[in-house]
């Protein structure tokens, strides 16, 4: 006994045509920004399960950690490190797919370029920072007397 499979073209056509218009409105890939908040002791536990949610959406390209317009100026070049070593496994968590954003204001005497990571008197940001900062897309610069940040 043989049995016959009827195809209606209407119906075969018209289930193409609907896949290849689910395939044609798939989502962009696209970024997101997080607004970057210093937790206590610059903790940065929440903001780490804050990235791995959003980096773990289909269709997110990039994340960018936004530290918009900080006055630092009283921070120590450890402060800097510390915030550093804060970040760094942040940006681990998805490597290259992990910016940084915004603004650090920094000591206007001293600036960013004490010669070591670990000074604790002198207010300021040390060079191996400054450049580590500014590499992953963080501004630094001096806050002049003058500016009001």
């Amino acid at each position: 006994m043989k049995f016959k499979q009827k195809y209606n073209i209407g119906k075969v056509l018209s289930l193409a045509g609907l896949m290849m218009l689910a395939n044609a409105c798939q989502k962009e890939p696209y970024d997101v920004t997080i607004d970057w908040t210093w937790g206590p002791g610059l903790d940065a536990t929440a903001q780490k399960e804050i990235i791995r949610k959003e980096i773990n959406k289909k269709n997110v390209n990039m994340v960018f950690l936004d530290f918009g317009e900080q006055n630092l100026t009283s921070w120590l070049p450890i402060d800097f490190h510390r915030a550093r070593d804060t970040v760094q496994p942040c940006m681990n968590i998805a490597p290259g797919r992990i910016l940084l954003k915004g603004t650090f204001f920094v000591n206007s005497t001293v600036g960013a370029h004490l010669p070591d990571v670990s000074i604790d008197t002198v207010a300021g940001m040390g060079l191996a920072d400054s450049i580590w900062w500014t590499a992953n897309g963080v501004k630094v610069q001096r806050l002049h007397p003058l500016q009001s940040k």
